[in-house]
């Protein structure tokens, strides 16, 4: 057995799903079971149940779960160790990041990044803000990059950007609204153009898109919604999807109306094909924070692309 299938077991084991751990070490499924049936054969026995609904652990794989943490472990601060003394900055950094920052900030941050550690490659999960917080909980990933995501006592959270959510529409649909008076400035900037205002009564009974749980997007949204007394079960809701880019397209194609991140749709409203509103009594500001444990002891290369991460939002 090697470092790499062992690696491979964990991230099974905690996703409890081989299309699910797939997907986080960035191979494909086959390649996944394959690694596994390979483990299975150097040790003799079955390390999974996979008769359950969900897989579970043999007692031989639970024995063998624990001391592939422990090498995994000792792996990374032997690295950590040599990296530290002479100062290299190499290697490979997993993040975890929402939808709305994973899309839109951090390429950027990475691209920066890797300008200056040229050595350094990055694997990136894109989840909803409730998983990526608890993929930094339990140890999978060391850093991450979130909406709001309320009071975590165990994390801290490090605000970056600014960002605004909106409320679009298709290009055809037309609401009551009045011109915007001034220009906002938003991230320190003014904006390329300017949105009209309408109010929640305008289009309360127009067919709704909402995020899934768990996105910071819903959740900003609904706290508004609370905040001004406005009774969200009055939203004639017609779907849940997942993702900017889903969301987007079915505004588009008609399906309904939603709230959505303003730096999303930026080059959809320049070229008109999305029509976009504040909504007047609702605050919709939120910020994107770089969330990680308290009290985490960081390799060189992830203290770095932290201190970096801050400075590049400054």
């Amino acid at each position: 057995m090697d470092f790499h299938q062992l690696k491979v077991f964990v991230e099974v084991v905690r996703q409890r799903s081989f299309s699910r751990a797939a997907e986080c070490v960035f191979l494909s499924q086959p390649t996944v079971s394959a690694h596994i049936k390979a483990l299975e054969s150097e040790v003799g026995t079955p390390l999974l149940d996979r008769s359950q609904r969900e897989l579970v652990l043999t007692e031989a794989g639970k024995i063998l779960y624990r001391y592939a943490q422990q090498l995994l472990g000792c792996k990374e601060e032997a690295l950590s160790a040599i990296q530290e003394k002479y100062h290299i900055i190499k290697g490979h950094l997993e993040i975890a990041a929402s939808s709305v920052p994973g899309t839109y900030y951090l390429p950027g941050v990475l691209y920066a990044f890797s300008k200056r550690y040229p050595d350094v490659t990055f694997s990136v999960l894109i989840r909803d803000t409730r998983q990526v917080i608890d993929s930094i909980r339990d140890f999978t990933y060391d850093l991450g990059m979130v909406g709001e995501a309320g009071q975590l006592e165990d994390l801290n959270q490090c605000p970056l950007v600014e960002d605004e959510l909106i409320l679009v529409t298709p290009p055809v649909l037309e609401l009551k609204a009045t011109p915007a008076n001034d220009v906002k400035a938003i991230n320190g900037r003014k904006e390329h153009f300017e949105l009209p205002v309408t109010d929640l009564s305008s289009c309360i009974q127009l067919p709704f898109i909402l995020r899934e749980p768990g996105s910071a997007t819903r959740l900003v949204f609904e706290k508004a919604l609370k905040k001004a007394k406005a009774n969200q079960s009055r939203l004639n809701i017609v779907a849940y999807l997942e993702g900017q880019e889903a969301i987007k397209e079915a505004v588009k194609a008609g399906l309904g109306i939603t709230v959505i991140s303003r730096k999303a749709v930026e080059n959809e409203l320049q070229a008109e094909t999305l029509k976009g509103y504040r909504i007047q009594g609702l605050c919709l500001e939120r910020s994107f924070h770089l969330v990680y444990r308290k009290k985490r002891i960081f390799s060189p290369l992830s203290k770095t692309f932290l201190d970096f991460t801050i400075n590049y939002f400054k």
